[in-house]
């Protein structure tokens, strides 16, 4: 592929490697004078378009990448520029984003080649260093073939006539999952959830023959299932007026064929479905859902932690279609009101035809009772990828799960019941922002962002900025992976959570002792206006106690992500010099604004491309979302209108002494701080309206 330098011409312009659409000449006319006019065996000079011509075209191509030839001519006489212009500006952009796609994709592909060369240089090694369990010699390497099949016959003899015991004994149907080598397990950090292995963040507990084929079996049924669902004249979706519940009409089925099993108080099934277009080629979505690191990666503010372990690691041929694995995780809300939902689940991959790959997850062994606190089963979900042959793929996400409606505090239930809080326009959105923050930067001179910040200096700010917004997550809901530990604090406000943890020595972490408090509240205005005002530095002394009532300049600011307001700054205080980053998004899977103080010094170093993973930082932030409540029509607001729902977290340091208590007086002035900045908050907006 060839650098960037080699992809544009002097005007910007990329050259068309494939031909003109619609039969048109292969010859690349001038996309920005429309004609090829010579004066004296020279081309006419090319003229750049104006800024407002360039954002409207991004707009327009946002929305539609082939516009028609009447499109194209309205767009021309709106922008006053030729049709024939308008055709090649679209031309070129589509090349562009092809380009930075197979990027992309390059960059994605050299980091699974390196990674498989390191696992075979381990695995060389260890060959050539193994040594007898039994006796401690060192085998000879020659006869490792010769061993390890041995091995097998022996293992396969010895699992038959344990399968032959084991069938003479009655089955339990709590451990219908559970290979009869194994005692059955359950984590840790949750004994109830359900009754399959626990699964490792390094690796999983071995499967058998049976539960492959048993596994295989109800991948397949779900595939069938989600095929139905996905059906576009497929009666999917409705709203319940007695309970605000978004629910598959597919669903009654499920509800059929537990009438003789009783359910808990509280138990509910949700259903949504949402389509759109994702920034990045059918095959690499493929991989990023099946290699556990990257979908953790994508869906960070989804799914805190993940294990797997797989059961058919490589589908046929090689590719990744007909893989399947089991998987256990966590998915959460950024609430301190909302448990997490742990889930363990099975994923199937496959290609249904050139072009077109199913994604699918589906709860093996559904417990009906779900006592278990967080609990849930995912019913058949998944997504359908379509290839659309410039870069980008058509998603289709459909979304079903049951669980215990009463473990949710009434304040968060119409927004998870609705399909919002953890439904497919969430889970679609989030992949959208970050593919299309990938294309951004892939796209964009980092080096010319910002005077005195280089290339590698705005990759660094990213980074740092991706570490805090995870802080910032962590501090709230703290998932099992987590060091934070709640601590109980008398007479608090309603909905308020407190949380410490210790550090010793952890780079880019204060040494010490780090208080996080979160609370979660209602507010009369939706998640648009909102995230305006909290965004918007003019406002920042309004309600943020560090700027003591100065105001703030921006003296960075990084786009990833256009149509997601996804935006990182760097802040400073009039005044003081303060320096603050930022990370700021508002769509449809919610709004946030996270940020942190950050020391001159570290940052100054950090701008100039030195590592980010030594600067301190301690998070505070709003995570914002409608409130699910259903408007008379009985559609959920989504961002638009009605209230929305705020969980505001704090983090502080409270001693570098990692042994120091904290006493209840200081929490309780946390607690008055934050309590304070919410109503400073509400009292800014009562004015603004």
């Amino acid at each position: 592929m060839n650098e960037q330098g080699d992809d544009f011409d002097a005007v910007g312009n990329i050259p068309n490697p494939s031909g003109a659409e619609n039969g048109e000449s292969d010859h690349m006319i001038d996309a920005t004078s429309g004609d090829n006019d010579q004066d004296g065996g020279r081309m006419r000079r090319a003229h750049r378009h104006t800024a407002y011509q360039t954002q409207e075209l991004e707009n327009v191509y946002l929305e539609n990448p082939l516009p028609t030839e009447d499109q194209r001519y309205e767009l021309g006489q709106r922008l006053n520029m030729e049709p024939k212009q308008v055709k090649f500006w679209f031309q070129n952009k589509r090349n562009q984003m092809k380009i930075n796609s197979d990027r992309l994709e390059n960059i994605i592909l050299r980091e699974d080649h390196d990674r498989l060369l390191l696992t075979q240089h381990q695995l060389r090694s260890a060959m050539l260093h193994c040594s007898c369990n039994i006796c401690g010699r060192a085998t000879n390497c020659g006869d490792i073939d010769y061993e390890v099949q041995k091995l097998i016959v022996e293992n396969t003899i010895l699992e038959r006539e344990i399968n032959q015991l084991y069938s003479k004994i009655p089955s339990r149907p709590n451990q219908m999952l559970v290979s009869p080598s194994q005692p059955p397990h359950c984590s840790s950090s949750n004994p109830g959830i359900n009754a399959t292995p626990e699964l490792g963040l390094g690796g999983g507990t071995r499967t058998t023959e049976k539960e492959r084929s048993m596994f295989l079996d109800l991948a397949i049924k779900a595939l069938k299932e989600l095929l139905e669902l996905g059906e576009m004249d497929c009666p999917f979706g409705k709203i319940d007026s007695r309970s605000s519940k978004a629910v598959s009409l597919i669903n009654e089925k499920y509800k059929n064929a537990s009438n003789n099993v009783t359910k808990p108080p509280g138990h509910v099934v949700e259903a949504s479905r949402e389509i759109g277009l994702v920034p990045m080629t059918c095959l690499t979505l493929v991989k990023t859902f099946m290699d556990m690191e990257k979908w953790v990666d994508v869906f960070a503010s989804i799914v805190p932690v993940a294990s797997t372990r797989k059961v058919i690691p490589t589908g046929s041929g090689g590719t990744k279609s007909g893989s399947l694995q089991q998987i256990q995780a966590e998915f959460q809300v950024i609430s301190p009101l909302v448990p997490k939902r742990q889930v363990t689940f099975l994923r199937y991959c496959k290609e249904l035809r050139h072009g077109l790959w199913v994604v699918v997850d589906v709860t093996p062994d559904q417990n009906p009772t779900l006592l278990s606190y967080g609990g849930s089963n995912r019913l058949p979900s998944g997504l359908f990828i379509a290839d659309m042959a410039n870069g980008y793929s058509q998603v289709t996400w459909i979304e079903q799960a049951e669980y215990n409606e009463s473990h949710i505090h009434p304040l968060y239930q119409p927004l998870i019941g609705s399909g919002i809080g953890l439904g497919a326009t969430r889970w679609l959105a989030t992949l959208q922002r970050h593919c299309e923050s990938l294309s951004t930067l892939s796209s964009t001179n980092l080096a010319e962002i910002s005077p005195g910040l280089s290339a590698k200096g705005a990759a660094e700010v990213v980074k740092l900025a991706q570490r805090m917004t995870l802080n910032y997550y962590t501090g709230i809901t703290s998932s099992s992976g987590d060091k934070w530990e709640k601590i109980q604090v008398e007479n608090v406000a309603p909905n308020m959570s407190f949380m410490i943890r210790k550090n010793v020595n952890e780079p880019g972490e204060h040494s010490g002792i780090l208080l996080s408090a979160a609370t979660s509240v209602w507010f009369p205005v939706n998640q648009k206006t909102l995230f305006a005002f909290l965004s918007n530095p003019s406002f920042r002394h309004e309600w943020d106690t560090l700027t003591n009532n100065t105001r703030m300049e921006e003296t960075i600011r990084i786009q990833k992500a256009k149509r997601h307001g996804n935006i990182i700054s760097l802040l400073k205080i009039v005044g003081n010099d303060t320096l603050v980053l930022q990370e700021i998004w508002n769509d449809a899977s919610g709004a946030m604004v996270v940020y942190a103080p950050v020391e001159t010094n570290p940052m100054e170093w950090v701008k100039r491309g030195g590592n980010s993973d030594s600067v301190q930082l301690l998070p505070s932030g709003f995570s914002i979302m409608p409130d699910g409540v259903p408007d008379r029509k009985g559609k959920s607001k989504n961002g638009g209108g009605g209230g929305s729902l705020v969980t505001f977290g704090l983090q502080i340091l409270f001693s570098s002494n990692p042994t120091a208590v904290i006493p209840q007086g200081y929490v309780k002035n946390v607690e008055v701080l934050m309590v304070h900045t919410i109503g400073k908050i509400k009292s800014a907006l009562r004015r603004q309206t």
